[in-house]
């Protein structure tokens, strides 16, 4: 089962603070829009896509929904600040507000380190927020908040850019980018249970050849290949952080036939599971 955020009071997002006490070890985040961490103080390393990056004070981490992140170490003092944006919202406000050269940036470094000024903005928006939460109703916050996170997000997709650099173009955000988007949302929420194009394409009224066209358009790569790669980064995960068998993986991905599951994976890395396993644990010297 996934770890959750601990929740706060609003209905949209949720706000509060990270530490040893809020978070198991080794268990996947459930992210359902995107969550946006700011830390205090000691250290958090975790795997996100099974690369691995470590948290300092004064480092940001944007948590998108299909990104898979598992906690894996965590120091006795560490402490983040955090809020969680609900799907709708998070796709609402990132798809007006944010370029697609910043997510381009936050898929590929969702951890990075803040320059001195920006560890100051961010330290400043999160104590405004706690103030805001600590002060006012929850219908009051909530309609703050939310034009708080749009600033915010303006301010960090610029400070992003300019500071780190522009990755490749910024394409349209256009009709077919909005289902790509959709699809790997619903694709976040359903890849255990669903591994067929189809299901995704009745979720959004269209026919699976034309979401297979859509997602090779927008991700480069096809439905069914995305479905994959999703489970083969969940896959890995579950190898990497946890003792379970590969038919046991298989049982909690759903697949009644573990060598289905073996098969797929070996596509997607040339290794089998406990091949991959035995690689990442024990590495040639």
């Amino acid at each position: 089962m996934k770890e959750k955020i601990p929740s706060g009071t609003a209905t949209h997002f949720r706000v509060g603070e990270i530490d040893p006490t809020t978070l198991k070890m080794e268990h996947p985040l459930t992210v359902d829009g995107c969550l946006i961490m700011f830390c205090e103080r000691g250290e958090m390393e975790i795997t996100t896509n099974s690369r691995r990056c470590v948290m300092h004070p004064g480092d940001m981490a944007f948590i998108v929904f299909d990104i898979v992140t598992v906690p894996v170490r965590m120091s006795d003092d560490f402490m983040a600040k955090f809020i969680a944006v609900d799907f709708d919202t998070a796709q609402d406000i990132f798809f007006l507000i944010t370029s697609n050269r910043f997510w381009e940036y936050i898929y590929t470094f969702p951890v990075f380190t803040l320059g001195r000024e920006g560890r100051d903005m961010a330290k400043r928006w999160f104590t405004s927020v706690d103030w805001l939460k600590a002060n006012f109703s929850d219908d009051t916050f909530e309609k703050v908040l939310r034009n708080e996170i749009e600033n915010f997000m303006m301010v960090m997709s610029e400070y992003a850019e300019s500071h780190f650099g522009v990755l490749g173009t910024n394409p349209a955000k256009n009709r077919a980018w909005l289902i790509a988007n959709d699809f790997l949302g619903l694709l976040n929420r359903y890849y255990t249970h669903h591994h067929d194009v189809a299901f995704y394409a009745g979720k959004l009224n269209i026919s699976p050849n034309y979401l297979n066209i859509i997602a090779k358009r927008i991700l480069g790569v096809t439905a069914k290949e995305q479905i994959n790669i999703q489970l083969g980064l969940v896959i890995k995960m579950l190898l990497d952080t946890t003792e379970l068998t590969v038919k046991e993986i298989a049982e909690r991905l759903h697949y009644d036939d573990p060598s289905y599951l073996c098969r797929i994976f070996r596509k997607q890395t040339g290794l089998s599971p406990i091949q991959y396993r035995n690689k990442s644990r024990y590495p040639a010297n």
